[in-house]
């Protein structure tokens, strides 16, 4: 239900006044706390619908409210306001769950519209959970026989019992214990084992399963030569005169072919992570290789988005930096597409014309994070570490 009460949370009294009375002039309920702490009580003492909380507070600031919100009040909307206004906690509020950011000053209309669209996004986030049906379980059963051996009606015998019990039953009218046994944890295997269930206690000694798996292992272990003169029988030459005037990169991408894998090709072998760049300025991207290249990161470069999609299909990356501004589509629309077709992938957006609302958008719409060029080299390899750790 929408009680069109809104908590305002900001150290300084004045700004909290000023908010109320906006906002108490377009039918709003407004309350306000000077600290987190008198904050919590009050959402914990009376229904919200919208919180309008300062980023730069002492003690608690407004990033770790929004996080407290998100744990332990998730139903509640967030609009962050600062004077410190900066893409960086722009990103951050957006990821953590906030509606909007707002910089100061604003004006009583910049308020106005901020709280009415955070009112009436959850307004339809409420209207939208009590229309999705909730959905009975109904347990279909038969009316049939089970089984010529068991003459019985099917849902007469499910309504005795249960559904599981009719399930395991067989040509006999024993069921099979082990499809309706549950597992349970043996601290022997260090794993889930129907076993426990079945024989009341644990194995004594080595787990027979990890008995077998180690012997399993031994049969199928391949035995690798260490010293192979010939690469090949295609290929009749020694690995190591190839190796002096190829390089060891080569050696590894060659297959039962003279010819090395494309895909393989020029790619460190040392690197951990492979990443994509897209971007129509050749030097950003050559300056991204560098950049990453310390970070154990193979680099590939794509100044066109039909090239980079067509890169995406044919090869695995762990993370994609891309151009919010591009030919034939801008960098949101690709993005778009990439988080649709490969979601587990996260995009870095880099621009030359920075802005909170731009990166507010592109978090939304799914970019990990958002810097602006011209950037550093600590700060791409700090936010390009941190997207590879996820």
């Amino acid at each position: 239900m929408i009680t069109n009460k809104i908590l305002v949370v900001d150290d300084e009294e004045i700004v909290c006044q000023s908010i109320k009375k906006i906002l108490s002039r377009k039918g709003y309920t407004v309350d306000n706390a000077l600290d987190v702490e008198t904050a919590i009580k009050k959402m914990n003492d009376s229904t919200f619908d919208l919180v309008i909380t300062d980023l730069m507070m002492p003690k608690t600031n407004g990033m770790e409210l929004l996080q407290i919100v998100r744990d332990h009040y998730p139903e509640l909307e967030v609009v962050m306001i600062t004077g410190y206004a900066s893409i960086e906690s722009a990103v951050k509020a957006t990821k953590l769950g906030a509606h909007s950011y707002l910089p100061k000053p604003f004006t009583p209309d910049e308020l106005t519209d901020v709280t009415e669209k955070a009112l009436n996004f959850r307004k339809v986030k409420i209207e939208t959970l009590a229309k999705q049906p909730t959905k009975p379980v109904i347990e279909e059963t038969s009316e049939e026989n089970i089984d010529i051996d068991l003459p019985f009606n099917e849902a007469e015998v499910t309504k005795a019992t249960s559904p599981e019990y009719v399930e395991a039953l067989t040509h006999t009218d024993v069921p099979l214990a082990k499809i309706i046994a549950d597992k349970a944890y043996c601290q022997t295997g260090k794993r889930d084992c129907p076993k426990v269930v079945l024989d009341g206690r644990e194995c004594a000694g080595e787990c027979p399963i990890e008995k077998k798996e180690k012997a399993r292992a031994k049969q199928t272990q391949r035995i690798v030569r260490e010293n192979i003169e010939m690469i090949d029988a295609d290929m009749p030459f020694p690995i190591s005169d190839v190796e002096k005037y190829t390089g060891i990169d080569y050696i590894n991408c060659l297959g039962s072919s003279d010819m090395p894998r494309v895909a393989l090709w020029d790619r460190d072998a040392t690197a951990k992570h492979n990443v994509l760049v897209i971007d129509d300025e050749p030097i950003v991207c050559h300056s991204v290789r560098r950049i990453l290249s310390k970070q154990s990161c193979a680099v590939e470069e794509a100044f066109d988005v039909d090239a980079a999609m067509q890169k995406m299909k044919l090869n695995k990356y762990d993370l994609v930096i891309l151009d919010l501004k591009m030919p034939k589509r801008n960098g949101l629309e690709v993005l778009d597409s990439i988080s649709k077709q490969y979601p587990g992938i996260p995009v870095i957006m880099v621009t030359g014309f920075a802005s909170i609302d731009t990166a507010i958008e592109a978090t939304k719409a799914g970019a990990y994070n958002f810097i602006s060029k011209p950037f550093t080299p600590a700060e791409l390899s700090k936010v390009a570490e941190e997207a590879l750790a996820i």
